[in-house]
């Protein structure tokens, strides 16, 4: 499979760059192709609408906010029909040599074929990566020649520090509808004020915690190595350059300190007297950073200052941008006109009013009848950041008692104060999570397990998964 794998990969990458006068050819400018392109009409319906086709996995399993997208786009009369195109995960196929495919192969190929699909999503894949490798190898549109364009959303209403994460080479290939932050937190008391530690910080720290303090959620090998590695291992992996650093120092020495704690896989019992020293801080929008700020979702405590210290690194920039299961692209091989479409269809899904749907499940009126949020993510959209954050603050200084288990608090909302922090924080992430497929996953934890059971060192761990992983990226790559 992975020799298939490698394979496609490889052909994608000849057909990118023999296949002269395709719209591949000139990703910079998707709206203009030569006439191998052009010389064929744009595929219509019955309707003789335009057909955007966006792969997916079984249609029930659609992420609800393209599902409600599609259906509004499609109702516009607008020259345009949005289709889903099925590449389940759950069945296996076969190429017409007979060959078994995994639907990840046969997406691979419609990609570079040009063929079967106009819009991929990094959750179209059932191993992420691909989509991540693809995006380096120009199998995708230039989203900034759209953006400085006429046609649909522009530049300046989305957020710029965030798509410049996700730029490669200062192109754009992969467009982010939403994104949450992922870091980690610690009271103040406890940790200080200073955010996004260094490793040797964080041992310093722990160092002058009291005894019997749990470090997160427990204090053994497997639950530090969930918490300051697991989440993190994205850092170790760079698609763009099709390289991985576990044999880094950096890595060693996060194995070592996980290593020093109990060796048992499973949990104590906690109580809510326990002290914690971390705390595991995804922010999936306004409302949850505003309960971090007001002691943790966990057990919040009214006068308790987190910090954000993000996850031990070396550059001190642990907190990072998380956009996995959010980002779209369109295809470089697909027809010009339908190109066009398909940015239309992704500019609706940025538009200020359908971003606010998506990113929290409420309107004004049930806003204020029922105010405990359940958000997907800050908008990209700047207009819709803004307006969500106006709509909270607009309440600072009223009740909200909320429950956590057995105990109910005056929460409050979100302040003035604690929004220009907020800014602070996404402007100081300076990049976005890598996708750890399955495989990848089990092969370090395999490792790692070793090094738990005093099998071997952490260096001899570290270059191991160096080795094993570089193949897999190579492969992939």
């Amino acid at each position: 499979m992975k020799k298939l794998t490698a394979i496609i990969t490889a052909a994608l990458l000849l057909t990118m760059s023999a296949c002269s006068g395709t719209s591949t050819q000139n990703p910079d400018n998707p709206k203009t192709s030569d006439s191998s392109v052009s010389r064929e009409p744009a595929p219509t319906d019955e309707n003789g609408d335009v057909v955007i086709r966006i792969a997916t996995d079984d249609t029930q399993y659609l992420p609800p906010e393209l599902e409600t997208a599609m259906e509004a786009f499609n109702e516009m009369d607008n020259g345009y029909h949005v289709e889903p195109v099925i590449y389940s995960q759950a069945m296996m196929g076969t190429n017409d040599g007979g060959g078994l495919q995994t639907a990840d192969m046969r997406l691979l190929m419609d990609v570079m074929q040009g063929e079967n699909v106009d819009i991929v999503m990094d959750r179209s894949f059932f191993d992420q990566s691909n989509y991540d490798i693809l995006s380096q190898k120009g199998a995708f549109v230039d989203l900034y020649t759209f953006l400085d364009g006429d046609l649909g959303i522009s530049r300046s209403e989305l957020n710029a520090h965030v798509l410049e994460i996700h730029e490669n080479d200062g192109k754009l290939y992969q467009m982010p509808l939403s994104y949450k932050i992922e870091t980690m937190v610690g009271d103040e008391k406890n940790v200080g004020t200073k955010e996004n530690w260094t490793l040797d910080e964080m041992i310093a720290h722990w160092e002058q915690m009291p005894d019997g303090t749990f470090f997160c959620n427990n204090t053994n090998q497997w639950m530090v190595y969930n918490a300051i590695i697991s989440g993190n291992l994205g850092a170790f992996v760079d698609y763009k350059t099709g390289t991985c650093s576990f044999d880094s120092t950096e890595f060693i020495n996060l194995l070592d300190f996980c290593n020093q704690f109990a060796e048992t896989k499973y949990k104590v019992d906690l109580d809510n007297n326990s002290v914690y020293f971390l705390e595991y801080c995804p922010l999936d929008g306004f409302d949850s950073f505003h309960l971090y700020n007001q002691g943790g979702k966990r057990k919040p405590s009214i006068g308790s200052n987190y910090t954000f210290v993000g996850y031990p690194t070396e550059s001190g920039n642990g907190s990072f941008i998380d956009t996995l299961w959010k980002r779209y692209s369109i295809c470089a091989t697909a027809h010009p006109a339908v190109q066009e479409g398909a940015w239309k269809f992704i500019s609706y899904m940025l538009n200020a009013d359908v971003q606010i749907e998506n990113c929290i499940s409420y309107d004004n009126e049930s806003y204020q009848e029922n105010p405990h949020l359940d958000e997907d993510g800050f908008p990209i959209n700047q207009i819709a950041f803004e307006r969500i954050a106006e709509g909270m603050i607009a309440h600072a200084g009223e009740s909200r008692v909320l429950g956590f288990g057995d105990i109910e608090m005056d929460v409050g909302y979100l302040t003035q104060e604690e929004y220009e922090r907020l800014l602070r924080l996404i402007d100081s992430l300076q990049r976005m999570d890598s996708p750890i497929d399955k495989a990848a996953n089990t092969i370090i934890e395999n490792e790692v397990d070793a090094l738990f059971a005093g099998e071997r060192t952490a260096e001899e761990v570290a270059k191991s998964i160096q080795g094993r992983m570089e193949i897999m990226i190579s492969e992939r790559s």
